[in-house]
């Protein structure tokens, strides 16, 4: 080892923050947890799908972080140089050990993850950004307890920890090594599950934390208060500082990849919603889940939000505004190609490069086949006007497929054939170019 040159990381990819790795059953494992000169504790996240190239005896080796095969919640690293691949591996040691062996023919062995420079002032600010939440660690009887939220804070001067709250430690459960996830679920229901390898084995509730630790039979000779920390010194220390921090913290805008983050989703239904939408936050929450599942990124606003209000709401122009408002602070675009007096409809896409969803709805309205109206436009005049602008088109089969793919899979093929006269070879063309676009943008958001 002391003949080997080593380079420290240098940051590829940077990677993303999954709620349920970072701050699920196995956060330990996605987190670096050291201290400063000053002896403050902080934490380094690893990334899903962070990727560092380091350099050893001048040699370029890259380290990706992927999820464990064999255990889905906890990561597993790959190491690629010289044509050499370690295959998905527990450890980065590991990774680098056996791809280095295998390029230099050697012995050597790598430990820890410090190869990696993870702690470099400019890797760590990279990695720590849009970080609402930091995991810390408290230390009761030789147990590391590992606490991932302090939960919702639902008032400025509350001075317990709310529900949400989630913490874990490792201990021996049936003789296995094992993970305790501890949450607060409500304020009467406090759950504990019991992980080995990712998989749950085992669940207990009850109204309080001595209770549910009781049933699982372990570490009877603490209290389960104690092991919940919900009122350790440090617990407390941490919900002040929140509590002040709140709002710096967090961003003032998010993308659709933070869609499933619930702390912040709720920051922005709190900034932007409550006040003026009368609707739960599961009620809210499904507009933005029902929106990313669907194929199309486009919406129109009205049809849209009825999927969770009653058929015989009316929208208020003060809720209306309030969905405006938290459309755009998620990364939302009004792409409506023409102004409030043509049509109320309104069209909103969830892309973050909105320009090619803007043209195609630019290009439908103007060629009149964009419904701006529940009666703009009937059966017979849709067809007739979708027939003008794939016939009028010139710039040949190429694109004449790609206008019909708009159409091509809600259709059948006879109805598509009796309306359009279209042979049976370019509507699967069209079929196929609509499946490589959707396969397309789903690799884009993986």
């Amino acid at each position: 080892m002391t003949n080997i040159r080593i380079t420290p990381g240098e940051l590829v990819v940077t990677g993303t923050i999954v709620p349920e790795l970072h701050y699920g059953p196995y956060l330990c494992d996605w987190w670096i947890f050291s201290k400063d000169s000053q002896n403050v504790s902080y934490a380094i996240p690893l990334r899903l799908g962070l990727e560092i190239m380091i350099q050893l005896n001048k040699r370029s080796f890259i380290i990706h972080v992927v999820r464990y095969i064999h255990s889905h919640l906890q990561p597993g690293y790959i190491c690629e140089g010289d044509g050499q691949s370690s295959g998905i591996v527990t450890s980065s040691s590991m990774a680098i050990t056996s791809v280095y062996q295998a390029v230099f023919g050697t012995k050597a062995k790598f430990a820890g993850l410090s190869y990696l420079g993870l702690e470099q002032p400019k890797t760590s600010q990279k990695l720590l950004e849009g970080v609402v939440f930091y995991p810390f660690i408290i230390e009761i009887e030789n147990l590391s307890i590992f606490v991932g939220s302090l939960g919702k804070i639902t008032h400025p001067n509350q001075k317990t920890i709310g529900y949400n709250y989630t913490s874990s430690l490792f201990y021996k459960y049936k003789a296995k090594q094992s993970v305790f996830f501890q949450s607060i679920k409500n304020d009467s229901l406090y759950s504990i599950e019991i992980y080995q390898n990712s998989q749950i084995i085992a669940k207990f509730n009850e109204n309080s934390p001595n209770a549910v630790w009781h049933k699982t039979g372990v570490l009877k000779s603490i209290l389960g208060d104690t092991l919940f920390c919900v009122n350790h010194p440090l617990t407390l220390q941490k919900l002040d500082q929140t509590k002040f921090s709140h709002q710096k913290l967090m961003p003032d805008k998010c993308t659709l990849a933070d869609w499933d983050n619930k702390m912040i989703m709720e920051h922005f239904f709190d900034l932007h919603l409550k006040k003026a939408v009368g609707k739960s936050i599961e009620e809210w929450h499904r507009v933005f889940q029902i929106w990313k599942q669907q194929k199309s990124n486009v919406i129109e606003l009205h049809t849209h939000l009825n999927k969770v209000y009653s058929l015989d709401h009316e929208l208020r122009e003060r809720e209306a505004r309030a969905w405006r408002a938290i459309f755009c602070a998620v990364g939302c675009t009004n792409i409506t190609p023409y102004n409030k007096q043509i049509s109320k409809n309104e069209y909103w896409t969830n892309t973050s490069d909105p320009d090619k969803d803007r043209d195609i709805l630019k290009t439908l309205y103007e060629d009149g086949i964009l419904n701006i109206s529940p009666q703009a436009l009937t059966i017979k005049a849709f067809w007739d006007c979708f027939w003008d602008s794939y016939n009028a088109n010139l710039k040949g089969t190429n694109d004449k497929v790609r206008i019909l793919s708009i159409i091509a899979e809600r259709f059948t093929y006879q109805k598509i054939i009796d309306r359009l006269n279209i042979s049976p070879n370019t509507i699967n063309a069209a079929r196929q170019f609509s499946h490589n676009v959707e396969i397309s943008s789903e690799s884009l958001k993986s």
